[in-house]
């Protein structure tokens, strides 16, 4: 099974960041755009793993309980890996962004114990938005980006991380709820 970790989004929030995305999804240029249901706060990708591997991830209920609950704004708008080369078109994290690093690198570091791959980049709370196909119109993509990026999409409560199922159709991906971790 595909899975990853993640934070979903309250309904204002992920409103605010639909109406990011479907500007976005709305320009001239080949950007396949999340769907409503899977926008979240990205923790950490775990891939492929067995059923079995599940109960692996249960390390972070001992690594995540000396974190207490936040507030985290959602604000920005950026492009991995960068703003020339542009693949993932996300929104980020403003006040409370700190916290949510930290809880991005414990994640990492206890599941590489368990056996997990390490995150080779530097950790960046971040909720994606849409996929850029080719590099058709990239300089109005780039534009955009520029426009909206200190914009406030709104604030958010953070007491858990989510293991997600994910599962690949024709149609895009469905993610299905596995189980919570508490903060």
């Amino acid at each position: 099974m595909r899975c990853f970790l993640g934070t979903e989004l309250p309904q204002g929030v992920k409103k605010n960041v639909g109406e990011a995305r479907d500007l976005f999804g709305s320009l001239d240029a080949d950007i396949k755009v999340v769907k409503d249901e899977n926008l979240h706060l990205t923790v950490k990708f775990l891939g492929q793993i067995k059923e079995r591997d599940i109960s692996k991830v249960d390390v972070l209920e001992n690594r995540l309980e000396d974190l207490e609950p936040f507030d985290l704004e959602i604000r920005g708008m950026g492009s991995f890996p960068n703003m020339d080369y542009m693949k993932v078109l996300w929104v980020g994290a403003g006040k409370g962004g700190r916290r949510f690093k930290e809880i991005i690198s414990k994640t990492d570091k206890a599941l590489v114990k368990k056996g997990f791959k390490k995150d080779k980049n530097d950790p960046v709370p971040h909720i994606t938005i849409g996929r850029v196909k080719s590099g058709r119109n990239k300089e109005l993509i780039r534009s955009k980006l520029k426009e909206w990026e200190d914009r406030n999409f709104g604030s958010m409560k953070v007491n858990n991380i989510t293991l997600f199922e994910s599962n690949l159709t024709p149609d895009g991906p469905i993610y299905k709820k596995i189980k919570d971790y508490e903060l």
